[in-house]
């Protein structure tokens, strides 16, 4: 076990309150809804039809491009409609609905992949249908392939989870040691890497503990002990904190030699090359301060999020809002009828207290939201590019202040006394670059 100093950031309460609570299997819902875009890249494409019936783990939408990943049923039912479903974004995605007879049988064709080298793995890991379940949602098989064009000799297993509340990584590595164990020889043997090293904040103690004891024989693996810190999770604060290393704008984590997998993702993978169960369900931390009984739950993606707060005892207090994720980097529900998705960590019911919103007011150069950016962006200056009418000066502007280097992580948005959207300020800068440069090559 190595503990490196790290970069300080923001020290958020814990919240863990299911830190401790055993994953429970829920039973079915009476049926689930499946958006054909729960991943980075092009939507899946329906292979079945209304009316069809369907088992766990069938195949029901393929890839549809490049960059995308299948999605497989979640239940035994019948397909009762493939239509469009409107995520809080308010993009609409199409969907597949099936009512569940309450059977769960598995699907007959199952069977393992065979997997013997690098493309049968990568082959296997693409069919698997599982993305970054940690929140990004990129396909898998898709960061795997980079080691096509690169030289990769350090594997990072991210089972930091920084965001206050969720736990589902922490009982993942708690409750599936040896799937977890199973993934980390698939990656020794056909990533060819020279170490793998399993990323755990100090809070997640008996993780930490059970990790080092399996894997104290093998020079090939560690596990780094990291302080509980926000956002230790992201990716770029990761790859430093761990290797001292430095990803630049545009640069690919390879490049570097190095990978970053989420710990969840890895251990679904080896499930699926271990039984050839697809990506189904997945464990999601329910909690809250409405929350009555805070838990873990094993569900079927594509849950309603009503039924999985009610398998959680429902509310015990009025709702003022609810998250899929964390407080930080969650987004805000319009309706419970929405349904769990391949990422979704956490289901999280915060109280009115907890959910209020403060009225921003005017920006006292009090400096924290720069001093607390892991990317050290002069987030004053982004602002006062916003505020540029000429189009042409603000991209250029923009350009200067490294806004593309963003991660998302709404440091900046929790530390301002004067509770001004900055992270926002930030996405519609981003936004604006992108729209800007795509102008600029004809609409391409």
């Amino acid at each position: 076990m190595n503990i490196r100093k790290n970069i300080s950031t923001l020290h958020l309460p814990h919240n863990k309150h299911t830190a401790g609570v055993s994953s429970i299997r829920i039973a079915p819902p009476q049926e689930v809804v499946l958006p054909l875009s729960m991943h980075s890249g092009a939507p899946a494409v329906p292979v079945v039809n209304v009316g069809d019936y369907v088992r766990i783990g069938q195949l029901i939408a393929e890839e549809g491009g490049n960059i995308s990943s299948p999605v497989y049923a979640t239940v035994s039912g019948t397909v009762k409609a493939i239509e469009p479903f409107e995520k809080p974004n308010g993009k609409s995605v199409m969907s597949i609905r099936i009512e569940s007879d309450g059977k769960m049988e598995k699907d007959p064709n199952l069977a393992p992949p065979e997997v013997h080298d690098l493309d049968t793995f990568l082959a296997a890991v693409r069919k698997s249908g599982v993305v970054g379940l940690g929140g990004a949602a990129f396909p898998l098989w898709a960061k795997l392939d980079a080691v096509r064009r690169n030289t990769v000799d350090t594997v990072l297993v991210n089972g930091a989870e920084c965001e206050p509340y969720i736990t589902s990584d922490h009982r993942m590595m708690v409750e599936n040691t040896d799937m977890l164990v199973k993934g980390v020889e698939l990656l020794k043997k056909y990533v060819s890497s020279d170490k793998v090293v399993i990323c755990i904040e100090d809070n997640k103690k008996d993780a930490i503990e059970k990790l080092t004891k399996i894997f104290a024989e093998d020079p090939r693996v560690e596990v780094f002990s990291l302080p509980t810190i926000y956002p230790q999770g992201a990716k770029q604060v990761l790859l430093y904190n761990v290797t001292g290393k430095v990803v630049k704008g545009g640069q690919r984590m390879a490049s570097l030699g190095v990978l970053i997998l989420n710990v969840s993702s890895m251990t679904k993978m080896a499930e699926y090359i271990e039984t050839g169960m697809p990506l189904v369900d997945r464990i999601v931390t329910v909690c809250g301060t409405a929350v009555k009984q805070p838990t873990n739950l094993i569900a079927p993606i594509g849950t309603p999020i009503s039924y999985i707060i009610e398998q959680a005892g429902g509310l015990k207090e009025e709702a003022g809002k609810v998250l899929i994720g964390g407080p930080m980097l969650g987004h805000a529900q319009k309706t419970l009828d929405a349904p769990t998705e391949k990422a979704t960590n956490a289901v999280l019911v915060m109280n009115k207290k907890e959910a209020k919103v403060y009225e921003p007011s005017v920006c006292i150069r009090c400096g924290r939201c720069i001093a607390n950016c892991p990317a050290k962006l002069d987030l004053s200056a982004i602002d006062r590019a916003m505020e540029e009418e000429n189009e042409e000066k603000r991209l250029a502007m923009l350009e200067k202040t490294g806004v593309g280097q963003c991660i998302e992580c709404a440091c900046c948005s929790y530390v301002c006394p004067a509770h001004r959207p900055i992270l926002e300020r930030n996405n519609e800068a981003r936004a604006f670059m992108k729209n800007a440069k795509k102008k600029s090559e004809g609409g391409k």
